[in-house]
């Protein structure tokens, strides 16, 4: 039997959350949770995070705000194959690999739609079927067949960064996503609920 007291200490919050010198990659990385996901992971060792974003001010602006050199911006527009790919080259030839892609990019579905209490069905019906389907389709495109094909590009460099065991664990891929599902009441929009 393995000794539980040895087990217990690879428990400790310093090991358990150690990302002292993995590299990342940081998907919609320069604002709201993507951002806070960047400057937990450069507060605590990463080697590198790279933030992707379609906004390169946006990205520039974070980085900055951080303040340290591990957090590099990179312009990358995660509908887009072509964006997705240079994006990977860019980082395959600074870093080489990753160890962690957070697949964090989102956008919220059309508005304006909710029904009251006073909303007949047909006056529903009509104000959402009114909402061009590109409006819905563009959701969907960023926060459901984005996080896939982000992860498809990436998974050379993610292979790679358990090949190089530069860190502990696996190479690994987060998914954030809504909790918008469980609400009764739509917060962002129907295409994201």
């Amino acid at each position: 039997m393995a000794d539980s007291t040895n087990n217990a200490a690879a428990l400790g919050a310093a090991d358990l959350f150690n990302v002292k010198g993995l590299v990342a990659v940081v998907t919609g990385g320069g604002t709201g949770i993507g951002l806070m996901i960047t400057k937990a992971l450069a507060a605590n060792g990463a080697a590198k995070v790279y933030i992707l974003g379609r906004r390169l001010n946006t990205l520039q602006e974070a980085a900055s705000s951080i303040g340290n050199p591990s957090v590099v911006p990179i312009t990358c527009d995660v509908t887009s194959v072509e964006a997705l790919k240079a994006a990977v080259s860019q980082i395959e030839q600074d870093a080489g690999f990753v160890n962690l892609l957070v697949c964090n990019s989102g956008i919220g579905g059309p508005f304006g739609n909710r029904p009251t209490a006073e909303t007949t069905l047909d006056e529903f019906v009509l104000a959402n079927m009114a909402v061009p389907i590109e409006e819905y389709s563009k959701t969907f495109a960023v926060n459901t067949s984005a996080v896939w094909y982000t992860t498809m590009s990436f998974l050379k460099l993610l292979a790679a960064g358990n090949a190089r065991g530069n860190v502990e664990q696996k190479s690994q891929v987060v998914a954030t996503s809504s909790i918008g599902g469980f609400n009764k009441i739509n917060t962002g929009g129907f295409a994201c609920e």
